[in-house]
């Protein structure tokens, strides 16, 4: 009776065991498909923080983390992103999926070697997609290797010709090349794809400059203008185009109202501050130029053309010895940007 006994107890260990291990499994699913509805709605934190509960419970069995790294990427919190996607790895060093993630997360972080590694090991195990292609073309250009930037972006127009990131980036390489036709087209092909695409309409505006067209270039600029009221997003870029422009024609009243605008919407953008404060001393307004290029050089200490721009107003003031301070600091500088740079792995 006491050996009936004691295997009677341990079946009903057993069972019980096996009853909790269901029940748990079904509590992780559930807590899963709530994580995953939380992503759905956009509610990233939330969701990031419930997929963390996920793994916990069920360790490297689910893709709760490469969720969890989508979440932080929307958030944004790249590093974070990273650090998940790794941990996942760890576990499925062949998912395609996270490596390819790993690669535009690494992007995102200003790392395109590491992005390319990334990219690389995803690639042998998964076609890339169009999106892929126009990310390591973004990495090459980061890298400052326009022709291989070039050849991996039109890799990604080629296999989808409607993917109109990648054709915007494609012109801003061309134009970086002074390949001036081919750039206009490929900002074209963005506003074949959408018609009021503002940042393809500015930087056709550009193109336009570049050639010497100033009608059209203003043209242009005034559309991108137009268009980006229709969007939430800061646009200063048009302003600052077009402000350049009139101001180069000595339309000076109405270069002041566009760059004042584009330091109204891009308060901490450097050269928004430059760019009106060297009109300002051109009108001169000394002491708005002052507080401008003052500013401008605070949001970037390491930027020559506002160290310069400064130093002429001091020395427009008579303020010699801090005229002499930003000049050298200039020197300083432009030497520095003119000495060679080791090359970086590709």
């Amino acid at each position: 009776m006491r050996a009936h006994a004691v295997r009677a107890y341990i079946s009903f260990f057993f069972l019980a065991f096996a009853l909790r291990g269901e029940r748990t499994l079904g509590q992780s699913n559930a807590d899963y498909d709530r994580a995953i509805a939380a992503f759905q709605a956009g509610n990233y934190t939330q969701a990031a923080e419930m997929f963390v509960a996920v793994e916990h419970a069920r360790p490297g069995t689910t893709d709760a983390l490469v969720y969890r790294a989508k979440c932080l990427v929307h958030v944004p919190d790249f590093p974070a992103a990273e650090a998940s996607l790794r941990s996942y790895l760890q576990h499925q060093p062949q998912s395609s999926d996270a490596l390819y993630m790993l690669g535009f997360v690494l992007n995102r972080e200003n790392r395109p070697a590491d992005s390319l590694e990334a990219y690389t090991r995803a690639a042998a195990l998964k076609m890339p997609t169009s999106d892929d292609f126009k990310i390591v073309g973004l990495d090459y250009a980061l890298l400052n290797d326009y022709p291989d930037a070039i050849k991996w972006l039109e890799k990604a127009v080629a296999l989808d010709p409607k993917n109109k990131d990648a054709w915007y980036y494609l012109g801003r390489a061309y134009y970086t090349r002074s390949q001036l036709g081919e750039a206009q087209h490929a900002y074209q092909r963005v506003l074949d794809v959408d018609p009021r695409n503002a940042k393809a309409e500015n930087n056709l505006g550009l193109v336009f400059e570049t050639r010497g067209d100033v009608a059209a270039a203003e043209e242009s600029y005034r559309k991108a203008i137009d268009w980006g009221k229709d969007n939430t997003e800061s646009k200063e870029q048009p302003y600052v185009n077009l402000g350049n422009l009139l101001a180069e024609q000595n339309r000076n009243q109405e270069a002041a109202d566009l760059l004042e605008k584009a330091v109204a919407l891009a308060p901490n953008n450097s050269y928004c501050h430059l760019v009106l404060g060297v009109l300002y001393r051109k009108i001169n307004n000394l002491d708005a130029a002052r507080r401008e290029l003052i500013r401008a050089t605070e949001l970037d200490p390491q930027n020559p053309a506002a160290r310069y721009q400064l130093g002429r107003l001091y020395k427009d003031a008579n303020e010699l010895d801090l005229a002499k301070a930003e000049f050298e600091r200039t020197a300083e500088l432009q030497s520095r940007a003119a000495a060679p740079k080791a090359s970086q792995p590709h």
